[in-house]
């Protein structure tokens, strides 16, 4: 692959069977400037790439005629340049496709069910390291050309290491400078024992200045003694032996690598060479594995090494260290409003600010480079304090962190307000290795998030008491049905081309006798862990139902009631006698009840699904597809599954008009589900700007607090029973 020139936009092939797949992947490419040729499957791929010569390419796995892997391997036999990278789309937990990914030659992998908003993102970062990698070779091969060019030193040394013969190279080469006719010329021993000389000032080694005298009076000892010991084993061993040198001319470090052979029974022949560029490819390769390429600073692989040295150094020496885990306040809610380039923009402030706020005597280096200060991933970062003497000396680095983090940052005109949840964790009191370590830290700072935000916490074993606290909601959840805490509220669907309530959701609430409102957010997954969705769920289902036929009493009106089905919920056995004890039970016309379900739990187990769905149907209840987009969105599993409607997540829906991405997705979505014959529903309404844009786009219903809370059955009655269309009104 050929570095891209600044104005040319970048060509990705994108190989998949399913033609939404292509279609979201296209409009992702689109948005940050790429464009894109479709393939339908592995042996059009192969043929695209021969003639079209794509930038990048995106495989699937799993396609007709030539799978992903195949087609990734034909494409590594017949390219003939620079490899161009290939990014492979595999399932979720698929880790063996994943290495087999690797093993015929992909670049990277993204894990199905793919993060839309940043797909476009992580294909440009692909293509911009695949870019700095073409380039780094380019760079060497030159280096290398001109290295071969230019003859080595080469020098001849009896076995008592005296010069027989000197040759210097073109002034760059080996032993081109001497230390001994340098004024000012430091010792290497004064640096520690480092096999580097130094001066400001230097000759040439010419063979008059060699010829004759002693190894030691023309090189610093140190290396000079390195060389006689290399040649002597060369003469026991027969073996051509090497050293590594550095030499300091008018303050620049040069790196040497001088090599030993033996050409008679005492005496030597050596070659060498001048390989700082090599050195300096490689420190750079370094930097590509181990910095973060956003920030600059340490990365996660860095941090855990340096982590890891320092647990040793400090067991060995009897010290204490402490582990700060950072994690920004709210860094979501910059992402989805101000976009992701402010959001970059944002974290590379924030390191800054962070190297800026944590002073050297706070972060002890010993090396050239700290990796103290690490970026492990999204908008966490973590903080190495080394020979802790007192807990409180963390808790002053913390809350330097957390204030520096309080003033405003400014970013591409916008004033941004955003702080800091920050973790501590102490060697030895809280651990003793470094995943544990990690892991307290981490712990703590979500702690401290709980806590109001804006904290620091240590970490400390009274945190179980929370696990307590779980234990004790959970017992009260098994409470909560019997002792009738749990009631349903009812959020209307509104049909868009009427204004009619066509429809209503059931949501389950719980006032907790002794706490009061519990959020569903809270009690719902735990439901869900410990197995109680499964009598909840039954319950809100029969619940529900007598509602819908309540109201058909009591109004006149027929609506259809809306349910949510866990993914334990659907995998019971006794699911469709459930439902069609509930219906009997009520008298509720099956076609008036609709069962949601989420991507996840129809992706599950396909064929169990299937069967599942069948057997729904065969009742005659409705089934629609709840928080659609969030999963795998495939265009094969809806023709395969059959349902009536699928309903467009919230988070999509959240950041319209305004976020480009977004609109794009939902108004594929919206075109793929009518394609199919399905009805649209579009949660989280909340703006009239976002209802014009859904009916611009052919939205079939629409739900959110725009168009109605949820409610208490009494207020939907009473919505129902006064019929009013006014709901909302558009032009």
């Amino acid at each position: 692959m050929a570095s891209l020139p600044p104005n040319k936009r970048g060509v990705v092939l994108v190989a998949d069977d399913d033609p939404v797949m292509r279609l979201l992947m296209l409009e992702m490419l689109g948005q940050v400037g790429l464009d894109g040729i479709e393939a339908e499957d592995g042996v059009q791929a192969v043929t695209y790439f021969q003639s079209m010569a794509p930038d990048l390419i995106l495989l699937d796995v799993e396609m007709p005629n030539m799978d992903g892997f195949s087609a990734c391997r034909e494409i590594r036999r017949i390219e003939t340049g620079a490899p161009v990278p290939i990014i492979m789309v595999t399932g979720g937990d698929d880790i063996e496709a994943v290495t087999n990914a690797y093993e015929v030659g992909a670049t990277d992998f993204v894990s199905k069910p793919i993060n839309w908003p940043i797909l476009g993102h992580r294909v440009l970062y692909v293509l911009r390291a695949s870019d700095a990698i073409v380039r780094l070779r380019m760079a060497d091969a030159q280096n290398r050309a001109v290295l071969a060019a230019i003859p080595d030193t080469f020098f001849r040394l009896n076995g008592d290491g005296f010069y027989l013969d000197y040759e210097p190279g073109h002034d760059r080469a080996g032993a081109a400078w001497t230390g001994r006719d340098w004024p000012g010329r430091e010792r290497p021993g004064a640096h520690g024992g480092a096999m580097r000389a130094r001066a400001d000032t230097g000759a040439s080694f010419t063979a008059d200045a060699c010829i004759g005298k002693h190894i030691t009076e023309v090189l610093p000892r140190e290396i000079a003694d390195r060389l006689l010991e290399q040649m002597r084993a060369v003469l026991d061993t027969g073996h051509i032996r090497s050293v590594d040198y550095e030499l300091t001319r008018f303050g620049a470090v040069h790196h040497f690598e001088a090599r030993l052979v033996a050409t008679g029974a005492a005496e030597v022949l050596g070659l060498v060479r001048d390989i700082s560029e090599r050195k300096r490819t490689e420190e750079q390769i370094r930097r590509l594995a181990y910095c973060d390429s956003l920030t600059g600073i340490p990365n996660r692989q860095a941090f855990l090494e340096t982590l890891e040295r320092e647990l040793h150094r400090s067991k060995v020496g009897n010290k204490k260290f402490a582990v700060l885990f950072m994690d920004l306040d709210a860094f979501k809610r910059i992402n989805d409003t101000l976009g992701h380039n402010v959001g970059d923009s944002l974290l590379k402030v924030v390191s800054e600010r962070l190297r800026e706020t944590t002073r050297p005597t706070d972060l002890v280096s010993r090396g050239e480079q700290s990796n103290n200060l690490a970026r492990l991933g999204g908008d966490e970062f973590t903080i190495l304090i080394p020979d802790l003497e007192r807990v409180d000396h963390a808790l002053n680095v913390a809350h330097r962190v957390k204030e520096a983090m309080r003033r405003p940052f400014l970013i591409d005109g916008n004033e941004i307000f955003c702080t800091a949840s920050i973790g501590i964790s102490l060697f030895p009191e809280d651990g003793d290795d470094c995943d544990s370590l990690l892991k307290f830290a981490d712990t703590a700072m979500y702690h401290a998030k709980n806590c109001g935000k804006n904290n620091a916490k240590l970490y400390s074993s009274s945190l179980t008491m929370q696990i307590m606290s779980h234990v004790k909601l959970e017992v009260g959840l098994r409470r909560a049905l019997k002792n009738q805490e749990l009631y349903l509220l009812y959020q209307p669907q509104i049909d868009v081309a009427s204004g009619d309530i066509v429809a209503v959701e059931a949501l389950v609430r719980w006032r907790h006798p002794e706490r009061g409102l519990i959020s569903p957010n809270e009690f719902i997954p735990l439901a869900e862990d410990t197995g109680l969705i499964v009598p909840i769920g039954e319950w809100v289902l029969r619940t529900a139902c007598h509602q819908a036929r309540s109201w058909q009493h009591s109004v006149g009106r027929s609506i259809r009631m809306a349910v949510n089905l866990s993914a334990k919920q659907f995998k019971d056995d006794n699911l469709s006698q459930i439902v069609q004890s509930a219906l009997h039970d009520s008298g509720l016309d099956p076609t008036l009840l609709e069962l949601e379900l989420t991507e996840g739990t129809l992706m599950d187990d396909a064929r169990a699904t299937m069967a599942t769905m069948e057997q729904l149907r065969a009742i005659g209840v409705q089934l629609s597809i709840d928080d659609f987009g969030t999963g795998y969105s495939s265009m094969n599993y809806l023709k395969r599954f059959d349902v009536r409607a699928l309903k467009i997540d919230k988070s999509f829906i959240s950041g319209l008009p305004q976020d480009a991405e977004n609109a794009a997705i939902t108004r594929a979505i919206i075109a793929m589900a009518h394609g199919l014959k399905m009805v649209v529903v579009a949660e989280g309404v909340e703006t009239n700007a976002q209802l014009e844009l859904l009916q611009e786009y052919g939205c079939d219903m629409v739900q959110g607090f725009h168009l109605g809370h949820p409610s208490p059955h009494e207020m939907i009655a009473e919505m129902l029973q006064t019929k009013v269309q006014t709901y909302f009104c558009l032009d």
